[in-house]
Order: C-alpha cells, then structure tokens, then sequence
C-alpha cells in the first residue's frame, strides 16, 4: 500500500492546474507540488491523511481549495471491511434477486431457463422435490392412520394429513412436470422421475384417503345424531304423561335406531354402534311392548 492513491493524485493535479493558470511562475509551482505528490506515489506506508495533503501544496499554492483538499483525502482513505462486506452484500443480494426472478412459476422464463441455464433453476427443482416427498409422506401416513383409526379424533387426523398432502401437491408446478432436471439430478441423485404420471398417482391416493375419511366423518356425525335422537326420546318417554306423548317418543326411538343401523359396515361408526344397537333395542321392545 502507498501513501498516495492514483485516484486522490488526479483530484489534487486538477486543481493545481486550476491553481497555476494566471501564475506567471505557475509551471514552476506546478512542478514542484506534483513531485512531492509524485513522491507520495511512490512511497510505502499508511495513506496520507487531510493535514499532509494540505502540507504538501498550501505553502506553494495558499488559496488551494479546501474542498478539494478534503475531497482527495477521502478518496486516499483506504477501503475498510465493513465498506468491502457492504459491496459483498449489494453484490448477493443482487444475485439473489436474478435468481429469484428465473425461479419465478412462469412457464416461459422456467422454460427459457431450463433450456439455456438450467443450473439456475436448482432452488426451483429443490422446492418440487420438498413439496413431492412432502405430500407422498403426509398421504401415506393418512393411509396408515385410517386403517389404525379407533375413533373420531384419529379420523380427523387423517382429515388433517390429507390438506398437508394437498398443500404440497398445490406447490407443485404441473405445468413443468415432464423436465427432467438433469443438473439438480446430477448433484442431488433424483428418486423420482418429476413426471406428470407420479404426481396424479399421490393425487390418486388423497383422493381415496379423502373418500374414505368423507364417508367415516358422515358415519359419526350419523351415529351422534342417532345416539342424541334416542337418548332424547328415552327420556321423553321417562316423563310422558300422556298416550299420545308416549307413542311420539317410541317412534322417535325407532327411528334413531333404524338410523343407526343403515351406517355403512366397512364403517369405523359401525363397528362402535354394534356394541350399542342390541342394548337400544332390547329398552324400545320392552317399552313398545307396553305401549
């Protein structure tokens, strides 16, 4: 490092031009400065700071320019590391920026992309490979919940693993679905084939888990009704005070057990309303018996 930077030599040459244009002794003026400044060059050490600049040229030149003075010596500070990891900064974050634009999800910048820079769209295809596994994993553990299911909390669980799926699914561009990304396949060693026929095959599955969990959610919501229409009717009739009230209420029992006994057996509702459909009905034979 020397003492003078070119760029801090050229701001203090101009002014000394400026300086020695109406001077009649000025091209010797001139020539003595630049030297001292020429020396400044040359020399090594710690950059020369405002007082030494001024030294240098105000006892040839008194009215130099305070503002150039001040000026040159700001452009003779040596660049510190904060200044250096702004610049780093500024450069990331612009680099950054491209890339998030040639990631954006329009098809023909993705596709301009994939033909000339494909390197480029890695975070793209890293993103798909998140969103597959992460919807082959949410739907394959709603599977394993609905065949393990033994009430209503774990159906809804299902219900839940199934939109994470979706949500997945969603963030998968379908349109690009087909490109193999030789680049991110290379580096990352691809499971799967980014094909539009494994994205329908995990869109197959969530709709079979959806189905199923569909019709186990409408089983109890009919069972609850039924139990409710029952368990209403029953004591209806335990304070009937009259014929009339105690036959509405056993047709209402009949009702909620003919209810509970269309719910579909393959049926997790079903399998918890056999243990209570015999006890239901034996209480409606013994009070329709007596009616």
């Amino acid at each position: 490092m020397y003492r003078l930077h070119n760029k801090a030599f050229e701001i203090l040459r101009a002014e000394i031009e400026t300086c020695s244009i109406n001077d009649k002794q000025g091209a010797k003026k001139q020539e003595i400065v630049l030297k001292r400044l020429e020396q400044m060059q040359l020399k090594p050490g710690k950059r020369a700071k405002l007082d030494e600049l001024r030294d240098a040229v105000v006892d040839v030149f008194p009215l130099f320019s305070e503002t150039v003075l001040k000026e040159a010596a700001k452009a003779n500070r040596k660049r510190s590391i904060s200044r250096k990891f702004k610049y780093l900064a500024i450069g990331l974050t612009s680099v950054a920026g491209v890339i998030i634009v040639i990631n954006l999800p329009h098809p023909k910048i993705r596709w301009f992309v994939a033909r000339t820079a494909p390197a480029l769209l890695i975070p793209s295809n890293m993103n798909m490979d998140f969103h597959y596994w992460g919807a082959k994993n949410s739907v394959t553990q709603a599977e394993s919940l609905l065949k393990s299911a033994v009430n209503f909390t774990d159906i809804q669980q299902v219900e839940q693993k199934t939109q994470e799926a979706e949500q997945h699914l969603s963030s998968i561009p379908v349109w690009f679905l087909g490109y193999y990304p030789e680049s991110y396949c290379y580096r990352f060693n691809c499971s799967w084939n980014f094909s539009f026929e494994e994205f329908e095959k995990i869109r197959t599955k969530i709709t079979q888990v959806e189905t199923k969990t569909f019709t186990e959610k409408q089983a109890f919501v009919f069972l609850v009704e039924a139990e409710q229409a029952y368990n209403g009717a029953r004591r209806e009739l335990s304070i009937a005070k009259t014929q009339r009230q105690k036959e509405l209420a056993i047709v209402s029992m009949e009702a909620a057990i003919k209810t509970i006994e269309e719910i579909p057996p393959e049926t997790l509702a079903h399998k918890q309303a056999e243990r209570k459909i015999k006890k239901f009905k034996r209480y409606y034979e013994k009070v329709a018996r007596k009616k």
